[in-house]
C-alpha cells in the first residue's frame, strides 16, 4: 500500500509541476501586458508552488527509506517540506503588503503612477481559476485514491485552492476596475486598484501559511496529532483491541510525521506480568494490524510502565 501511495504521490505531483510553470509564466506574462501588481503576486505565488512541488517529488521517493541512521523513514523531510512551503508563502504574501502598501503612499503622497490596464485580465483570470482550482480538485482526488495518506498532498491542495481564489478575485476585481471612468470619484483605482486589492487579499490570505507552519513545527517537535477526528478515531481503534486483549494502559499518545505515524501506549508492569507473553505479542500484533485499516503508515509502540 505505503508503495501505491508514494506512486500516486509523485504522478500527482508531476502534474502540478508543469501546471504550476505554466501559471508562473502567464502571470508574469499578464504583468508585464497590465502593469498590475496583483498580477505579479499571482505569477509569484506559482512560482513558489513550481519550485517546491520539484522539491516534493524528491521527498516523495526518499522519505520511506529505512536505514540504520533513520530506522523509521526519512518521512520528517515532509514536515521539513510543509514548514518550507509556509515560510516562502509567508514571505510572498509579506513582500506583496510592504510592496504594494509603499505604492499606495506613493499615490497618496502625489507621485505619478501607470494606469493599469485592464483588456487581457478577463481572459488570464478564466485560464488560470481553472487550472488552480482544477489542479486542487486534482490534488483532493488522487490523495483519496490514496486514503488521504499524503500529507504533501494535503498541503499541495491547499496552496493551489489559495492561488485560485488569489487569481479569481483578482480577475474579477480588476475587470471591474476597466469600468471605472477617467477623471470620475473612483478613478484612483485606475492606478491603486491593484494594490489595494493585493494587501487586502494577502492579509486575508495570512492565516493559511501560518497554519501550515504550525502544523509543520508540532511535527517536527514531535507533539501529539493536531488533527482531533482522526486522534479520536485511533483512540477508539486502540481501546477496543485493548479491552479485547483484557490489558489496561494509562497513557497513549499519537504523534504524526508527514505521512508517518506513531502511536506509544504506556502499560503497567503489574499488568504485563500478569499476561502471558504470547498473549502480548499477539495483542500488539492485532493492534497494528487494525490501525492500519485507518493510516497507511504507523507503527506501534508499548512502553512499560514501572512503579515509582
Amino acid at each position: 500500500m505505503e508503495d501505491a501511495v508514494a506512486k500516486i504521490e509523485r504522478n500527482s505531483i508531476s502534474v502540478g509541476i508543469v501546471a504550476n510553470i505554466v501559471m508562473a509564466l502567464s502571470g508574469w506574462f499578464a504583468f508585464y501586458l497590465t502593469r498590475s501588481e496583483a498580477l505579479l503576486l499571482d505569477g509569484n505565488m506559482s512560482f513558489i508552488l513550481f519550485l517546491t512541488s520539484i522539491i516534493a517529488l524528491k521527498i516523495s521517493s526518499i522519505k520511506a527509506r529505512r536505514t540504520d541512521t533513520f530506522p523509521f523513514g526519512l518521512y520528517v523531510t515532509e514536515a521539513l517540506y510543509s514548514m518550507m512551503k509556509g515560510l516562502l508563502l509567508l514571505g510572498v504574501v509579506i513582500s506583496a503588503v510592504t510592496s504594494n502598501g509603499s505604492k499606495i503612499i506613493r499615490y497618496l503622497e502625489g507621485d505619478s503612477l501607470t494606469m493599469i490596464k485592464t483588456g487581457p485580465i478577463v481572459y488570464y483570470a478564466i485560464a488560470m481559476v481553472s487550472i488552480c482550482w482544477g489542479l486542487s480538485a486534482f490534488y483532493y482526488f488522487q490523495n483519496r485514491k490514496a486514503q488521504f495518506g499524503s500529507s504533501m498532498l494535503k498541503v499541495d491542495q491547499k496552496a493551489s485552492l489559495i492561488d485560485g481564489v488569489l487569481s479569481a478575485s483578482t480577475g474579477v476585481i480588476l475587470v471591474l476596475i476597466g469600468y471605472v471612468s477617467v477623471g470620475s470619484k473612483w478613478d484612483f483605482l485606475l492606478y491603486i486598484g491593484d494594490a489595494l486589492l493585493v494587501v487586502v487579499l494577502a492579509l486575508c490570505m495570512l492565516g493559511q501559511p501560518i497554519s501550515i507552519i504550525k502544523q509543520s513545527f508540532v511535527e517536527l517537535a514531535g507533539g501529539r496529532l493536531q488533527d482531533k477526528p482522526l486522534y479520536t478515531k485511533i483512540e477508539s481503534a486502540v481501546r477496543g483491541q485493548m479491552a479485547a486483549a483484557k490489558l489496561e494502559y494509562t497513557l497513549l499518545n499519537v504523534s504524526k510525521t508527514g505521512s508517518s505515524y506513531l502511536v506509544l501506549l504506556s502499560l503497567p508492569i503489574d499488568i504485563i506480568r500478569q499476561k502471558p507473553e504470547a498473549l502480548i505479542v499477539q495483542a500488539k500484533q492485532n493492534m497494528h494490524s487494525e490501525l492500519t485499516k485507518v493510516l497507511n503508515n504507523v507503527d506501534v509502540e508499548w512502553i512499560i510502565e514501572a512503579k515509582q
